[in-house]
C-alpha cells in the first residue's frame, strides 16, 4: 500500500466524485480563460461600432463569466472538503491495518509520539494538499498551458516572450523547491520529536511535579522546540523570497509588452484591444505560477508527509496467523523447548525449557531485565523466540490465530487499560455473543456485585486502584480462556486488596493453567516458583 494507491482507492470507490472534478477541472481551465478574450471583442470590435446594445450584452456576458468563475470555484471547494476527508479516512484506515499486520518486534520501536505524528501531523498534511493543491494545482497548469496557447493566437511575438520567461521561472522554482524540501524531511521528524516529548511529559506529569524538576524539563523542552523552529524559519525564508520575486518578473514582462506596442502598433498586427488581452492574459499567466509558489510549502510539507507514510507502509510485516487449535479438549499443554531471545542482539532469553500441564501454576520471580515479561510474551504468542519452539499441544503459540489466542489467553495487566466505553463494553472487548447475564455474574464473582448497571460508562475515577484490577480479572476470564497470565497484578495496590485479588483468582482458576509474575504478596496456591537470574 502508498499514499497514491489510498488516493486511487478512493476515486475508483467514487466514480462520481470522480467525474464531478474532472468537470470541476475542466469548468474552472475554461472559463478562466474567455475574460481576456472577451475584452479584446469589447476594445477592438464593439467599442468602435459604437453599438449600445451589443455594448451591455458583452459587458453582461463579462459579468456573468465571473460569476460562473465564483459558482465553479465554490463547488470546487466543496469537492476539495469532501475529497480530502475520504482520502485522510482511507489513509488511516490503512495505516491501521498496516499496525495489526506488523510484528509486536517491529511496533514496540515506535514510540507513541512519533505514532502520533504518522496518524495525525503526516496525514492532516495530506488532507491540506488537497484542501489547498492538488486540484487547484491541476487547475493552474491547465491554466498555464492555455494562456500560453491564447498568447501565441493573439501575437506570435507575445507567445514567444511567454515561452521565454517560463523557464526561468521554473527553474527559479526548482531551486527553491530543492531547499524546502529537505528543510520539510527534517521538520516532519522534529515535528515527532515535539510530540513524544509532550506525551511523556503527560505521562510523568505526578513525577515532574513530586519532585519540582521544571527546570530541566524547560530546558530539554525549549531545545527541541528550537529545533523545529530553525528547520520552520529556514522554510519560510525561502517561501517568503518566492512571492515578490514572481512579482517583479511579472511586471517586467507587462512593461516589455507595453513597450513593443507603443513602439509600433502595426509592427505586429497587434490591435489594442489585443494589446490589453495580452496584459490581462500575462496577469493570469503569473497569478497561477505565483500560486503554485505560494503553495509550495504546503506541497512540501505533504511530500515529506507522504514519504514518511510510504515508508511506514513498507515496514516489514508479521507472519500469517492462521493455526487453530482443537479448543474442545481441556488437556492443553505448554512447552517452552530450547528458547531463546534477544531484542536487538541483547539476549534476554537463553536455552529456556519448561514443560506446564492442566493445573499447573507457575511464579516467574527475579529482578527487572531478567525477562519474566519476555517468557509472557513468548507463552501467549505476542512475540516469536530467536532460536527454539514454544507450542501449545504442538502448535507454535506466535502462528496461532486471533480468534484461537483470544479463545485460549485470559492476561490480567498491573495496568488499566480502558478506552471510555460501558462497562459492557469494557468487559466483552466488544463481543456480541457475552450475554448481560453472564457478565453481572462474572463482576459478582471478582467482588463488583455493587455494579447494577453496565451500560454505565467505566470511569476510572469512580473505583479504586483494586476494583479496577478486578475489572481486569473479569474480562481475562468471561471467555472461559484456558490458560490465565497475570501480569504483576498487585504490584499496585495495597495488601488487603492483593490478597482478595488471590483468592479471587484462586477461586476462578481451579481448571486452569496459570502464569504469574509476582514481585511480592500472597501465591497463588499449589504454585511452583522459578527465580530468574542473568
Amino acid at each position: 500500500m502508498s499514499v497514491m494507491k489510498c488516493v486511487f482507492s478512493y476515486f475508483k470507490k467514487h466514480i462520481p466524485i470522480f467525474l464531478f472534478s474532472i468537470l470541476v477541472v475542466t469548468g474552472v481551465t475554461f472559463l478562466s480563460l474567455v475574460p481576456p478574450q472577451l475584452l479584446k471583442i469589447i476594445v477592438d470590435d464593439v467599442i468602435p461600432s459604437k453599438n449600445l446594445s451589443n455594448l451591455m450584452t458583452f459587458a453582461l456576458l463579462y459579468m456573468i463569466t465571473f460569476v460562473l468563475i465564483g459558482l465553479v470555484n465554490f463547488l470546487k471547494e466543496i469537492l476539495l472538503v469532501v475529497v480530502s476527508q475520504g482520502v485522510g479516512k482511507k489513509i488511516r484506515l490503512e495505516m491501521l491495518y498496516k499496525i495489526n499486520r506488523m510484528s509486536y518486534h517491529i511496533f514496540s520501536k515506535y514510540d507513541s509520539g512519533e505514532l502520533e505524528a504518522y496518524f495525525s501531523n503526516d496525514v492532516d498534511e495530506i488532507n491540506t494538499l488537497i484542501t489547498s493543491g492538488v486540484i487547484s494545482m491541476l487547475i493552474d497548469c491547465l491554466k498555464i498551458v492555455g494562456i500560453v496557447v491564447s498568447m501565441f493566437v493573439l501575437s506570435w511575438v507575445f507567445g514567444l516572450i511567454t515561452l521565454a520567461i517560463i523557464p526561468i521561472i521554473v527553474a527559479f522554482t526548482l531551486w527553491i523547491r530543492k531547499r524546502m524540501y529537505n528543510a520539510q524531511i527534517l521538520n516532519r521528524e522534529l515535528e515527532g520529536n515535539v510530540n513524544k516529548l509532550v506525551l511523556e511529559n503527560i505521562d510523568n506529569i505526578t513525577t515532574i511535579k513530586s519532585y519540582r524538576i521544571y527546570d530541566k524539563i524547560d530546558k530539554k523542552y525549549n531545545n527541541v522546540l528550537d529545533n523545529h523552529f530553525k528547520t520552520n524559519q529556514k522554510v519560510n525564508n525561502y517561501d517568503a523570497m518566492f512571492s515578490p520575486i514572481m512579482q517583479m518578473l511579472k511586471n517586467l514582462v507587462i512593461v516589455a509588452i507595453i513597450v513593443l506596442s507603443t513602439i509600433n502598433l502595426d509592427l505586429f498586427g497587434i490591435s489594442v484591444g489585443m494589446l490589453i488581452s495580452s496584459i490581462d492574459l500575462i496577469t493570469n499567466l503569473f497569478a497561477p505560477i505565483e500560486n503554485l509558489g505560494m503553495e509550495l510549502q504546503t506541497i512540501q510539507k505533504s511530500l515529506a508527509a507522504m514519504d514518511r507514510i510510504n515508508a511506514f507502509f513498507k515496514l516489514e510485516e508479521d507472519e500469517i496467523k492462521s493455526q487453530d487449535l482443537d479448543l474442545k479438549n481441556d488437556d492443553f499443554q505448554l512447552v517452552f523447548d530450547d528458547v531463546s531471545f534477544s531484542y536487538d542482539n541483547e539476549k534476554v532469553i537463553e536455552h529456556f525449557s519448561y514443560v506446564m500441564n492442566k493445573n499447573d501454576r507457575l511464579i516467574l520471580k527475579g529482578k527487572s531485565g531478567s525477562g519474566k515479561s519476555t517468557i509472557f510474551k513468548l507463552a501467549y504468542g505476542l512475540i516469536k523466540p530467536t532460536s527454539g519452539r514454544v507450542t501449545i499441544n504442538g502448535v507454535d503459540t506466535y502462528l496461532l490465530s486471533n480468534e484461537a489466542k483470544r479463545k485460549l489467553f485470559g492476561i490480567v495487566y498491573q495496568d488499566y487499560f480502558f478506552s471510555g466505553g460501558t462497562i459492557k463494553e469494557e468487559i466483552t472487548m466488544l463481543d456480541p455473543s457475552i450475554s448481560e447475564e453472564k457478565i453481572y455474574s462474572t463482576l459478582a464473582l471478582v467482588g463488583l456485585d455493587r455494579i447494577k448497571d453496565i451500560n454505565e460508562p467505566l470511569k476510572v475515577t469512580d473505583y479504586s486502584t483494586g476494583e479496577l484490577s478486578l475489572f481486569n480479572i473479569a474480562r481475562a476470564i468471561i471467555l472461559n480462556s484456558k490458560i490465565l497470565f497475570l501480569d504483576e497484578m498487585n504490584a499496585k495496590i495495597d495488601p488487603i486488596s492483593a490478597r482478595h485479588i488471590i483468592d479471587v483468582v484462586n477461586q476462578v482458576s481451579k481448571d486452569k493453567m496459570v502464569l504469574s509474575i509476582n514481585h511480592y504478596g500472597e501465591l497463588l496456591s499449589s504454585s511452583k516458583v522459578i527465580n530468574l537470574e542473568r
